[in-house]
């Protein structure tokens, strides 16, 4: 998330009445950075699209892109985390990266983003999606579209001068990573996500360097009500058939014969999983994410290893929501790393289910 200190009063009067922020604003860094005026600087345009909402010198994509591969681009004091390189990124961040669906894979490999990639050739809604009920998919039926609450405020609402300084992002920070409520909702509500954000988006990624996820053991439904505030429950508002129909006795419960992989489902203390994440230290690891099931608070730091009976695996485990090199968004190559019986450090898979490799 960006943070830069306004130098102008003037300035930080402008964001707070074009962001309508209820938190003060926290900002560093020239107004130049991200507005212009007029769309016009020493006689040239600043903007080739024209000119944006908020006097905004871009859009959320021309902003968060680069031609090279670099993921983190630095502009006088402001930090720009990069989503989509048009060249092999070098160091992706923990979303991931477009890169791979516009250049160098295609549909599978990424969210279909207007302004970055065109409608999927195989898919018209997401993947997992309840076409009709209160979830997402009623106004966000793909990314790939023009329309305003579509493209990247299909998933994010940014909210650059919310003031981001505590250690766990909620509400009064804009939420974990922007994802959060629409500001058109009236009222806004509680519904977001909250999480501890890391200070290079991961891009030196360890198990002392990460982003630490709020998950939940509570179950819900197949609609973006984030009342859990979990990553999770976020993913579902638009894939809500991945996780409601985890078993067959769900809703009522998570026992059962699994029909889809569980999310949001605390990593079992028995069986293969005692073993899970390498004994004695557990080592936290990036390449395969868990959330908290407990509620994080300002006192928590970066959780170096993790804690099974009490973390759950959830959606970004498995899938970088960006994109990745891998089918499907995977974190790793599924089809050819995953061998049952074969010990394999770059297959996530085994990093839980222990006896398999």
């Amino acid at each position: 998330m960006l943070q830069f200190r306004l130098v102008a009063g003037v300035c930080l009067l402008l964001g707070l009445v074009l962001l309508a922020q209820p938190a003060l604003a926290r900002v560093s860094g020239v107004c130049s950075n991200c507005h212009t005026m007029h769309n016009s600087q020493d006689g040239s345009v600043v903007d080739a699209g024209g000119p944006s909402a908020n006097l905004l010198s871009d859009d959320c994509v021309g902003c968060h892109s680069r031609t090279d591969g670099v993921t983190i681009e630095t502009v006088g004091s402001t930090r720009i985390p990069i989503v989509y390189n048009q060249s092999l990124p070098a160091n992706p961040l923990a979303g991931g990266n477009f890169y791979w669906i516009a250049h160098d894979g295609g549909d599978a490999y990424g969210h279909n983003v207007y302004g970055i990639s065109g409608v999927d050739g195989d898919l018209s809604t997401a993947p997992g999606s309840q076409v009709t009920g209160a979830g997402c998919v009623n106004c966000h039926s793909t990314l790939s579209s023009s329309d305003p609450a579509n493209g990247c405020k299909g998933c994010h609402v940014p909210r650059h001068h919310a003031d981001d300084s505590s250690v766990v992002v909620s509400s009064s920070g804009g939420w974990y990573r922007f994802l959060g409520d629409n500001p058109g909702m009236t009222p806004l509500t509680s519904n977001g996500v909250i999480g501890i954000e890391e200070e290079d988006w991961e891009q030196s990624a360890s198990n002392i360097n990460h982003n630490v996820y709020q998950g939940t053991t509570t179950l819900y439904g197949k609609s973006k009500a984030t009342s859990t505030n979990s990553i999770g429950e976020f993913c579902a508002g638009c894939h809500g058939d991945f996780h409601h129909d985890m078993n067959e006795s769900q809703p009522a419960s998570v026992n059962g014969a699994w029909i889809r992989h569980p999310s949001d489902v605390v990593i079992p203390n028995s069986g293969e999983y005692a073993d899970a994440f390498g004994l004695p230290d557990r080592d936290y690891n990036p390449m395969v994410p868990v959330a908290k099931s407990t509620a994080l608070v300002d006192g928590d730091e970066n959780f170096d290893s993790v804690t099974i009976a009490s973390d759950v695996v959830t959606c970004i485990s498995c899938h970088r929501p960006h994109g990745s090199p891998y089918p499907d968004m995977l974190r790793w190559d599924y089809s050819n790393d995953c061998d049952a019986g074969t010990a394999n450090a770059d297959c996530g898979c085994f990093s839980c289910h222990t006896a398999k490799d």
